[in-house]
């Protein structure tokens, strides 16, 4: 409503009195500027719900605050508000303007600024509570962050119930490192409840509150699972971080877990060793997240030893690292390991860390578990990358796709062909259209992975020339389409039987002579390329398979394949629609019986005279 002339930040009431027909607002700003503004009364009349709007603002600290009491006298009333930061305050302003104090408590809501003073004013972290006292209307809750800094919080007793746990939910963390505690036992004396708890980190504690909220700790405790106190006991509190687990032993029927986080902080915890399937699935990820980053490693070996594994990892930046936990604890890692799914990890990995550019692959180096790769971005960040031997086919491949832009020209290079040398090592040929042939070595089980990561970099454009220029070889089988079928849905059952191959699907377009077309890619390990169109036409009435290659033989024993798949499926069609057109009947030739159905549209042989026969 006002604003203050020193600093232009808006004016908050302090109170108000009459001055014969004046009204005198008394105002102050965010900044301690105080202030008073004369109005008419006619002026004040009117613009009096927007003045006293501002009664209900903290002048310390801006917050909304919630109004405890009203004493009305003959010419003022007197107001108790309550901010949640600094307590009780008092202001008054003449009676006669009350009504506009009530109908603007109506759009005030306290309930934010009280959320919102849970996190610590000097360093952010949220608050944990250590006591709570009632006075009158108030509960004054003791607070404490993990940095140190003490303060007091305010609520009133009928703020919302859901406001209300929210803040008594800060009674099960830690006051010292703000992790959720566990609940031991409550005990009720006088007015006063006792409850008994234990952190992870820093055992058993002690808190007090009023006996006639208990309950609602006790629901809150419930509704704490424990996967949800190791999230969050996995969270450094000095930075924030997220905390690798480097080892889990046992400790008087509890788990000890040593973690750290990547910038250096270390932490000990105590778990009870019979943890919910949450839990567990949290302390996985602990174990397998790398030391030094956020990534997720993978388990090149194991060593047992006693009741320890010792676990090898690789981490896809970081390289080897070893970490030992029970052996209870690796069964559970064993059973969830292969469901989990590394691949965004793999992609983070395959930034430079010192600018935002993609890596490119300029040589492998294998080991007995890894292979180490040297990799460069386009600004020529020079750097290293490590992959399991063991790691999953989906990951490997992602990889393996940054082989295929040069590191020189970063032009795309092509894939030649996969070879065993004489040495017996396994070797990928690459060629780059400027710099020529270049190979590199990788490991005999990662050859489907090279391959199906070369796939995954043709786009239409590369198989469209790819069948103009280079595959000189074309075939292909047609079928006759139902008048009734939809095209898509054809193409759908095409794309089926295509897809049974070792081919890849790469996009889709539309062709005026073939109707719709689906496009795919194939590679064998010895060069040889495929090309495969399946297409359906609705104006043609046809479904169509073609094939380009090089290597014409291995294209009529796929292309053949295909046809019969092709073939037997849309019979199954034609018999679930209880259509009789394909029939087996006689040769009106020889009269023998032919031993293939038929098609509409297909033309069959028969096997004793040699016939031509044609169904339309």
């Amino acid at each position: 409503m006002f604003v203050c002339k020193k600093c232009k930040e808006p004016f908050y009431v302090l109170g108000s009195e009459m001055r014969g027909s004046t009204l005198r607002v008394y105002c102050q700003c965010l900044k301690g500027h105080k202030a008073k503004r004369d109005i008419s009364r006619y002026q004040a009349d009117s613009m009096a719900p927007a003045i006293f709007k501002g009664l209900f603002t903290c002048t310390d600290c801006g917050s909304t605050m919630a109004l405890l009491h009203s004493d009305i006298g003959r010419k003022e009333v007197e107001y108790t508000f309550l901010c949640p930061i600094h307590g009780v305050k008092l202001k008054r302003i003449p009676s006669y303007y009350h009504t506009s104090v009530t109908s603007a408590l109506a759009t005030i809501n306290s309930a934010k600024s009280i959320l919102d003073s849970l996190s610590c004013s000097k360093c952010g972290q949220i608050f944990s509570v250590q006591d709570v006292e009632e006075k009158k209307a108030i509960m004054i809750f003791k607070c404490r962050c993990p940095s140190g800094h003490k303060e007091l919080r305010h609520v009133p007793f009928d703020a919302d119930p859901a406001i209300l746990k929210t803040v008594f939910k800060r009674l099960i963390y830690c006051v010292q490192c703000g992790l959720p505690c566990k609940i031991s036992s409550t005990s009720v004396k006088g007015n006063m409840a006792r409850i008994e708890m234990s952190c992870p980190a820093h055992g058993k504690t002690r808190k007090e509150m009023p006996a006639k909220h208990a309950w609602m700790i006790e629901k809150i405790a419930d509704a704490v699972s424990e996967g949800s106190i190791v999230r969050s006991m996995l969270k450094c509190t000095e930075c924030s971080s997220n905390l690798s687990i480097r080892s889990i032993e046992i400790d008087k029927d509890k788990y000890k877990i040593k973690c750290s986080c990547s910038n250096g902080h270390t932490r000990e915890m105590m778990q009870p060793t019979e943890l919910d399937e949450e839990a567990i699935e949290a302390i996985v990820s602990g174990v397998l997240k790398c030391n030094q980053c956020d990534l997720l490693t993978e388990i090149v070996s194991t060593k047992v030893s006693g009741t320890t594994v010792e676990l090898e990892l690789v981490c896809l930046v970081h390289k080897e690292m070893k970490k030992g936990i029970t052996g209870d604890i690796y069964k559970h890692l064993e059973e969830r390991e292969p469901q989990i799914d590394r691949y965004d990890d793999v992609e983070k990995s395959l930034t430079c860390e010192k600018c935002p550019a993609v890596i490119t692959i300029k040589d492998t180096k294998l080991k007995d578990k890894t292979v180490e790769l040297k990799v460069e971005c386009r600004n020529g960040h020079g750097s290293e990358r490590y992959l399991s031997r063991s790691a999953g086919h989906k990951s490997l491949s992602r990889v393996y796709m940054q082989l295929f832009e040069c590191h020189k020209c970063h032009n795309s290079r092509r894939l030649v062909r996969i070879d065993d040398n004489e040495e017996g090592k396994t070797e990928a040929f690459l060629f780059c259209e400027q710099h020529k042939d270049t190979k590199v070595a990788i490991p005999s089980d990662h050859k489907e992975a090279v391959r199906d990561a070369f796939l995954k970099t043709k786009k239409l454009r590369d198989l469209e020339n790819l069948v103009d220029k280079t595959l000189q070889t074309k075939r292909a089988c047609e079928y006759q389409m139902d008048a009734k079928a939809d095209a898509t849905e054809m193409l759908d059952i095409v794309k089926n039987v295509i897809e049974q191959h070792s081919v890849l699907y790469v996009d889709e377009k539309s062709n005026p002579k073939t109707g719709l077309e689906a496009w795919y890619y194939g590679k064998a390990l010895d060069g040889d390329e495929f090309v495969v169109i399946g297409s359906a036409s609705k104006e043609n009435l046809s479904l169509r398979i073609s094939v380009a290659s090089n290597n014409e033989k291995k294209l009529e024993v796929m292309l053949a394949e295909m046809r019969e798949n092709l073939r037997e499926v849309l019979l199954r069609i034609q018999t679930k629609s209880d259509d009789t057109a394909p029939q087996k009947i006689s040769c009106p030739q020889c009269n023998a019986g032919l031993a293939k159905r038929a098609l509409p549209g297909e033309t069959i042989e028969c096997e004793h005279c040699g016939t031509p026969l044609h169904f339309g």
